[in-house]
C-alpha cells in the first residue's frame, strides 16, 4: 500500500545512533543515523545480512540494550509522538506489551519454561488491563484459538517445552497481540521454522494484524519473506540505511548495488542455475567500518571516491531513497525517465 498525507506516523526514528563498548575502551558506532517511519496499518520490513544492525535497533526501540555495554549517542524514538529515549525505565513497562509488543525469533528463550502458557498469558494481560484472573483466562484462551491453536483448551495448560516451534511462536504472537498494540515488532520470527510452518506464521501476523489494526515492523535477512509481507522495505548494511522505497519498486527496480546483491542471492524458478550468487567478504565489524561507502570492499562498481567520502542520499519520484555514489542528487530525473 502506498502512503499517503493522511497516513499517521505510530512509530518515528530520527537520526538514531548506537554504539557499543570497545574491547580496547573506545565507543564506535554499530548504528549510525538512521531515521525512518512506520505509518498506520503498514509492514514495514527492515532487511540485511547478519551483523548489519537490525536487531540492535529494534532492541533500542523497546528500550531492551544492555547499558552498557551499548550507548544511544543521538537520536528520538517516538511512539504515538512520545520519546521513549526521555521515559525512565520503570515507565517503560507500561509501553511493552501493550503501546508495542516484540516477537524474538525463538521463542524457547522468551518463554518461561517453568510456568504454564496460562501463566504467562495471564500476567501479560493482567499487568495492562484491569482485569481479575478469570477474566484474564478468558482473553488469553480466546487468543490462543485467535491465532489458530485447535486444541487450545488444552495447551493453555501446558508448558513451552511440550509444544512445537510452529506451536510456541503461536502462543508468542497471542502474548504479544493480547493487549492490542499499535506496533509489533517482529524480529527474525521465522527463521528457526520449516518453511511450511513459516508460511503458516506469516499469514498469521498479517491476519493479526488487520483485525487488530497494527502496524509491524518486521526484520529480516529474508528477502522472500520480504516479497510475502512488506508494504515497504528498508535495506540496512553495517548500521546504515542504504535503500528504501516502496517493496515493488525495490523488488523490480533495486537501485543499491547491496540491494542488487541480495535479490541475486534468491532462488527463482526462472532460471535453471544450480548454484545461487554470493556477495564476496562479509560484514565489517564497527571497528573495521569504511570511512566512505561502508559497501564499497565488497561492490563490483566501487569507484575512488567510495573509499574517502560518504555517499549522500538521493531522492526518486518512484519513492526510492538510496545512499550511494553511482547516483547524484541532479541525475536522478534523468534517471527515473
Amino acid at each position: 500500500m502506498l502512503m499517503t498525507e493522511e497516513k499517521k506516523a505510530v512509530l518515528q526514528v530520527d537520526n538514531l545512533s548506537i554504539a557499543f563498548d570497545m574491547a580496547d575502551g573506545k565507543q564506535t558506532n554499530v548504528v549510525e543515523a538512521v531515521s525512518f517511519q512506520v505509518f498506520e496499518g503498514e509492514t514495514l520490513a527492515l532487511v540485511g545480512e547478519s551483523g548489519s544492525g537490525k536487531s540492535v535497533t529494534s532492541l533500542a526501540i523497546m528500550r531492551l540494550l544492555q547499558m552498557p555495554p551499548a550507548c544511544i549517542t543521538s537520536g528520538k524514538i517516538l511512539l504515538n509522538g512520545k520519546d521513549l529515549l526521555q521515559m525512565k525505565l520503570d515507565d517503560m513497562s507500561s509501553v511493552r506489551g501493550n503501546e508495542m509488543s516484540m516477537i524474538f525469533q525463538e521463542p524457547m528463550t522468551s518463554l518461561d519454561p517453568v510456568f504454564k502458557i496460562s501463566n504467562q498469558l495471564i500476567e501479560g494481560i493482567r499487568r495492562h488491563q484491569p482485569l481479575d484472573k478469570k477474566q484474564a483466562f478468558a482473553i488469553a484462551l480466546s487468543m490462543l484459538k485467535e491465532v489458530g491453536i485447535a486444541n487450545a483448551e488444552k495447551v493453555i495448560h501446558e508448558y513451552p517445552h511440550q509444544l512445537s516451534g510452529g506451536m510456541r511462536q503461536r502462543v508468542m504472537i497471542a502474548m504479544a497481540m493480547a493487549n492490542n498494540p499499535k506496533l509489533l515488532l517482529a524480529d527474525e520470527p521465522t527463521t528457526a521454522l520449516d518453511v511450511t510452518v513459516q508460511a503458516q506464521i506469516l499469514q498469521l501476523m498479517l491476519k493479526m494484524k488487520e483485525e487488530h489494526g497494527s502496524s509491524i515492523l518486521f526484520i529480516t535477512h529474508d528477502m522472500g519473506v520480504v516479497a510475502e509481507t512488506a508494504d515497504r522495505v528498508m535495506v540496512m548494511y553495517a548500521g546504515q540505511i542504504v535503500e528504501s522505497g516502496p517493496v515493488e519498486q525495490i523488488f523490480t527496480d533495486p537501485k543499491h548495488p547491496y540491494t542488487k546483491a541480495l535479490l541475486q542471492t534468491m532462488p527463482s524458478l526462472a532460471t535453471n542455475e544450480r548454484r545461487l550468487p554470493t556477495i564476496p567478504g562479509t560484514v565489517p565489524s564497527p571497528s573495521n567500518f569504511s570511512a566512505g561507502c561502508r559497501f564499497s570492499p565488497r561492490c563490483q562498481h566501487a569507484m575512488d571516491i567510495c573509499d574517502r567520502t560518504i555517499p549522500a542520499e538521493s531522492s526518486f519520484e518512484s519513492g526510492q531513497i538510496v545512499r550511494c555514489h553511482l547516483y547524484k542528487e541532479k541525475e536522478v530525473a534523468a534517471h527515473d525517465t
